[in-house]
């Protein structure tokens, strides 16, 4: 009689122990079906176009990126750029590197506040040929600031950074940790080439300044000296430029600007062993703000102020630029 109470008794643990696993089990795959933990999955090489959306009713523009081969192109409002190389990188990358901390909103009535309608979000879309990969809006940003630092500690803590995300074919919004509102802009400008010369100044042999009707001179390097015209110059200074040609960049577009001339006034042209020769132009403006505009020959049919930056004042300099100063 004893043993078979003790069975029954077992047999009710052993029921209610399989029930509650079973209700966990269920519970799980409800999360499961409604959290994600990683927005987007894709094969970063499958992709061949990636569109920007803006917020409904604002003025600005799709921004199309899409991939020929292995070259990038971008778009916007008619228009066609050669983008900064590393856009489309960063863009995914940042997509890729989304991770969820937590369901924001499970319905509709929450997207007004979390900003992730058409009207308060920026949307982006990826794609493989016709196939949708991704689309995403892109809503309310907010960060946490790192708390008080103890002095003793050695690793300073870095503040976090969220944003509230939408995928189009749901009604969940997600929060994430990242810079993906950062790297994704309303305006084409800044996904736009921004490098004028990039030349390691150790592979600089030869740089030629033309100034028509005002000077000409060339600066070479002679084994281990370089010269202006046959004349040593002050290695110093001489570096200095060099420097500046490093990775020279601008994000001062002024494609509406008009020359007074089509000849350039200056031009400067850099060569080099194991680079591309990089021509450097300014030309005239009667536009007080910028009074030049500037191109660069690895960026065709782009024009950057001169004055913006100082761009003119650091490309197209004097020669006694490469000469010490003497003091009095």
């Amino acid at each position: 009689m004893l043993s078979k109470f003790l069975n029954t008794k077992t047999l009710i643990i052993l029921l209610v122990i399989l029930g509650g696993i079973f209700l966990v089990t269920k519970l799980t795959e409800k999360e499961d079906r409604t959290f994600k933990n990683q927005l987007v999955v894709i094969d970063t090489a499958s992709v061949t176009q990636i569109k920007v959306l803006p917020k409904l009713g604002s003025e600005d523009h799709e921004i199309v990126f899409t991939r020929t081969g292995q070259e990038w192109k971008l778009e916007s409002n008619g228009k066609f750029y050669k983008p900064d190389e590393s856009s489309v990188k960063n863009i995914l990358s940042e997509l890729l590197r989304m991770r969820t901390e937590r369901v924001a909103g499970t319905n509709e009535s929450t997207w007004k506040d979390l900003e992730v309608t058409d009207s308060t979000a920026s949307r982006i879309q990826v794609y493989d040929g016709s196939n949708i990969l991704a689309d995403l809006y892109l809503g309310k940003f907010s960060y946490t600031q790192a708390p008080q630092q103890d002095p003793r500690m050695q690793q300073r803590q870095q503040a976090r950074m969220f944003t509230n995300i939408r995928l189009a074919d749901e009604e969940t919004v997600y929060v994430v940790e990242g810079m993906i509102k950062m790297s994704i802009q309303p305006k084409v400008d800044s996904y736009r080439a921004k490098i004028l010369c990039a030349s390691n100044p150790a592979d600089i042999t030869k740089v030629s300044f033309n100034y028509p009707g005002i000077d000409n001179f060339t600066l070479t390097r002679y084994e281990n000296q370089w010269l202006l015209n046959g004349e040593a110059v002050d290695s110093t200074q001489t570096a200095r430029y060099l420097q500046k040609l490093q990775r020279l960049t601008s994000s001062n577009y002024v494609d509406d600007l008009e020359a007074l001339s089509n000849v350039p006034s200056y031009t400067v042209v850099v060569e080099g062993n194991n680079i591309l020769p990089v021509e450097l132009k300014a030309y005239p403006v009667a536009d007080t703000i910028h009074n030049t505009y500037v191109t660069s020959s690895l960026i065709p049919d782009t024009k950057y102020s001169g004055d913006k930056n100082r761009l003119f004042e650091r490309v197209f300099v004097t020669r006694d630029k490469f000469f010490a100063t003497i003091e009095e």
